[in-house]
């Protein structure tokens, strides 16, 4: 189908027509700006919820990479060089508006690579509002990846932070809970 045609068809269904002519622009639009595409999370009996394995999107613009252990890291894991483990919430995590390659773990790699005058990696285990016990699950689900350092990045509000629930995570908020 070609334009003229198109055209001619939502010219000829009205104010229907216009309306849903305005939607797909305003669809197209929204998309352009980057909101098409947000990060998934799944359930977790141990750590609460995570980020879903396997994502790569681009959100407001920024490139963010879900690895397939739901860390913010690109790749796999180098079998050589050191490793750091840093766990967090959305400070470490950098949420949708900070870049892949602006994450602090990802500012941190770069300033020991540069240091220590060889590669290696620092692992981005964090996902927004974590407190320590979900990070403590995710540690008891995933280990420490051989890491020979581990940081547990906190702030004031992660010590009174909730026990950690799968409960909400995939449920609609607006959902009947009524049988």
């Amino acid at each position: 189908m070609d334009w003229e045609r198109l055209m001619q068809a939502i010219a000829q269904g009205g104010p229907a027509g216009l309306l849903l002519m305005g939607l797909l622009l305003l669809e197209l639009g929204l998309r352009v700006l980057g909101l098409g595409n947000p990060p998934l999370y799944v359930a977790d009996p141990e750590a609460g919820y995570r980020l879903r394995p396997h994502q790569r999107l681009r959100r407001w613009g920024k490139r963010m990479v879900i690895n397939q252990h739901s860390l913010r890291n690109a790749g796999e894991m180098p079998p050589a060089g050191w490793r750091v483990l840093l766990l967090g919430d959305s400070i470490v995590h950098g949420g949708i508006w900070t870049d892949q390659a602006h994450t602090i773990s990802e500012q941190v790699r770069q300033f020991l690579a540069l240091r220590l005058g060889r590669p290696g990696i620092v692992l981005n285990a964090a996902a927004p509002s974590w407190g320590p016990q979900n990070q403590w699950g995710y540690l008891r689900q995933f280990g420490t990846f051989g890491a020979q350092v581990v940081v547990l990045l906190l702030n004031t509000d992660d010590l009174f932070a909730p026990s950690p629930t799968d409960w909400p995570v995939g449920r609609d908020r607006w959902q009947n809970t009524r049988p």
